[in-house]
């Protein structure tokens, strides 16, 4: 094991989006469908995507994916920003938080471009395909299989040592972590992931690092916004 060279599959990011109206709470007794499910990011969220964007300035992504709610494409749009040309914003569906309400069909994809100019549909994603990931009446089992059909698509186009950013939300990023642990149900423990926080995980070649063929560098990094 010693002798054999460490092969990065993939250097994968994980960002919550920045604080939204809907963590900062909204000054109003009654909230739009929308206001409730899809809240735009707060002067102070706007300010932390711009701070993790500088932060992740020197790592130059080759993809970066994001759900279609507002706060995440437009805390990826902050991370886009900064890198060293124009990319892509991918948008995958089932990076959706959870607890989305099923009467909320999303925004569309030009709706998505007013937040981020970059943003298209991810590989693989059809126009015809729902906008959001309608998961109110999920349960524990379905998320963790929601959080593998993300593992999957990852690992069955980026295997090359892609460097790939993740930007969604608290809830479902949790379930990811885990199941990126190998868990397969929710364990006696919780992680706190604040806004913009980051979480790096690197898979390699199976057997070629003395480590684990998964590492994680970090979770919930949020030393950008100091």
């Amino acid at each position: 094991m010693e002798n054999i060279k460490p092969i990065v599959e993939l250097e994968l990011y994980l960002i919550r989006h920045g604080q939204s109206m809907g963590n900062a709470g909204y000054d109003k007794d009654e909230l739009t469908l929308k206001e409730s499910n899809d809240p735009l990011l707060t002067e102070k969220g706007m300010i932390q995507a711009d701070l993790v964007g500088r932060c992740l300035s020197m790592t130059d992504f080759d993809y970066i994916y994001s759900s279609g709610l507002i706060r995440a494409i437009s805390t990826a749009d902050g991370i886009l920003r900064h890198q060293n040309s124009s990319k892509p914003l991918n948008i995958l569906p089932v990076l959706s938080e959870v607890g989305i309400s099923p009467e909320y069909d999303g925004i569309t994809v030009e709706e998505m471009k007013e937040f981020c100019k970059t943003a298209c549909l991810a590989q693989g994603i059809s126009k015809d395909d729902p906008r959001v990931c309608h998961s109110t009446f999920e349960n524990e089992a379905e998320i963790f299989d929601r959080a593998k059909s993300v593992m999957d698509y990852l690992h069955s186009r980026h295997t090359s040592g892609e460097k790939v950013a993740i930007v969604a939300h608290a809830a479902f990023l949790t379930i990811l972590i885990f199941h990126i642990m190998g868990f397969e149900e929710a364990p006696a423990f919780d992680i706190s992931i604040q806004n913009t926080g980051v979480t790096k995980v690197i898979f390699y070649k199976e057997g070629t690092n003395k480590y684990g063929d998964t590492v994680f560098e970090y979770i919930n990094d949020t030393g950008h916004l100091e």
